[in-house]
């Protein structure tokens, strides 16, 4: 049986994000003390291997993203410091060496903090969403996809007309992942701005296809899971009231609607009472049913 692990990462401060590669062969970790840590999964020892440190931005980093391995190593980092960095490994140089990845220039077209990033799935070719606080998400490509050089904004979403600044909070974004659905669709979510909407790329323009609902509370995060079978796709929204609302949405433009699929509540962070109702909950629900039926006999 496997067991848990402890990797000792030796950030300087909180880690805000780590990311698997696509074979989960390989870990990205960063956080506050502004550095990347790339791991290599050892199978011979079972261990997780360094394989480089990397002083990344100029302030905290918040989001990772790998590309699809038929691109290469390819890794990207979002930070407070208003940019985006691409990461390509460079595998005739020794690890550890300071010079095992190769970082391009940064973009650094938002006016705000960056913090998300979601590289497009690998049939639509190699692009990368970010959503930054100034209210926009924008869409990079490189120019050179064989030396990937010179990555440029292809197409821009205003998300809040007018823009926004770091105080009205951060963006999310994700892709749609399937190939069989209508292609190159993805979903955006504002915090303060407390709205998700779902964006389809129309001639080399992305417009508004369906807004999921007005939230009484800031969006957090979001995650978008393809049809797999199904006739309606998963989205679900993290939320500063303690709930994650999961949508089922129909792309077919005849039936495009969404519909609240489930809420679930996990508990409001600043009551301890809350706190200790849900981790009792948590308790109800994790028992198997015969361990309840169980109890009723003794009973």
């Amino acid at each position: 049986m496997d067991q848990d692990q402890s990797i000792p990462v030796n950030h300087d401060d909180f880690i805000h994000d780590i990311a698997y590669n696509f074979y989960g062969s390989r870990l990205a970790t960063c956080g506050s003390d502004r550095c990347i840590k790339i791991w290599d999964w050892n199978r011979q020892t079972g261990l997780w291997i360094l394989n480089e440190s990397i002083g990344a931005h100029d302030s905290s980093i918040v989001r990772l993203s790998w590309a699809h391995p038929e691109f290469g190593q390819v890794l990207a980092s979002c930070s407070l410091d208003c940019t985006v960095r691409i990461w390509v490994e460079q595998e005739t140089n020794m690890k550890n060496s300071s010079m095992r990845w190769r970082g391009l220039m940064p973009l650094g077209d938002s006016k705000a903090a960056v913090h998300s990033i979601a590289f497009a799935p690998e049939y639509s070719s190699l692009s990368i969403a970010t959503g930054s606080s100034d209210g926009k998400v924008r869409l990079y490509s490189p120019t050179d996809p064989v030396r990937l050089s010179n990555w440029t904004v292809n197409c821009m979403i205003d998300f809040v007309p007018g823009g926004a600044t770091d105080a009205d909070g951060p963006l999310c974004v994700s892709w749609c992942k399937s190939r069989f659905s209508s292609p190159h669709m993805l979903v955006v979510g504002g915090s303060k701005h407390k709205n998700v909407k779902i964006y389809q790329l129309l001639s080399n323009v992305f417009v508004e296809l369906l807004e999921l609902a007005q939230y009484d509370s800031h969006v957090l995060d979001i995650d978008w899971a393809p049809t797999m079978g199904r006739s309606y796709h998963l989205i679900a929204t993290a939320c500063a009231d303690g709930h994650i609302r999961i949508y089922k949405f129909w792309s077919d433009p005849s039936l495009a609607k969404t519909h609240l699929s489930d809420s679930l509540f996990v508990y409001d962070g600043d009551s301890d009472d809350n706190k200790d109702d849900a981790n009792m909950k948590a308790l109800d629900t994790s028992r198997h049913p015969d361990d309840a039926s169980a109890s009723s006999d003794e009973a």
